[in-house]
């Protein structure tokens, strides 16, 4: 027999019985070099980020960014339309900001009423519920108050002090001894 042809016919044959005819030894040799190489690449599910944690991390900064800028939640991308926000009171997206349906004086009126009543924009124009704090204008969080949304954001009325700390005026503090 030609030594040619059983080398090509090895090559050729079932892997598993060419594997079954080589001594003990190098198959167990073999069995530990192809384990060694699968648990190297091999990442169980558990492991692996879920397929919706991309979409949770993006939920999670809109909702920091929109209480850092004094977006409301209702004006969100996720959570309206484009063409079906209307103007609230303190919001500071750019529908909100360049809005010409409600009046210039009405506005005045509204942060007017809410700057004599804090109550007002809660109770009149974004109804309380019952599981969301996102229309209050603060919250305790881990024993600490938290600024959700301001209704007076952008107006006449606004808190000169948080309008400069937020503008990044400086402040000089001085200690009374």
């Amino acid at each position: 027999m030609n030594p040619d042809y059983s080398k090509i016919q090895f090559m050729n044959d079932d892997l598993k019985y060419n594997i079954t005819l080589l001594p003990k030894d190098i198959q167990a040799i073999i069995y530990i070099i192809t384990w060694k190489g699968f648990w190297k690449t091999y990442v169980p599910l558990t492991a692996k980020p879920p397929s919706w944690l991309h979409y949770a991390n993006y939920v999670k900064s809109e909702l920091w960014n929109a209480s850092l800028n004094n977006i409301h939640f209702l004006h969100l991308p996720f959570n309206t339309l484009p063409e079906n926000k209307k103007w609230i009171m303190g919001c500071q997206c750019d529908s909100c900001i360049s809005d010409t349906e409600v009046d210039f004086m009405e506005k005045h009126m509204h942060s007017l009423v809410q700057y004599r009543n804090p109550a007002y924009f809660t109770n009149h124009i974004a109804f309380n519920e019952s599981v969301s704090s996102w229309n209050k204008y603060h919250v305790i969080c881990a024993g600490n108050l938290l600024k959700v949304f301001d209704p007076l954001r952008g107006s006449y009325k606004e808190n000169k002090f948080t309008k400069k700390l937020r503008e990044g005026y400086k402040f000089e503090f001085t200690y009374i001894q």
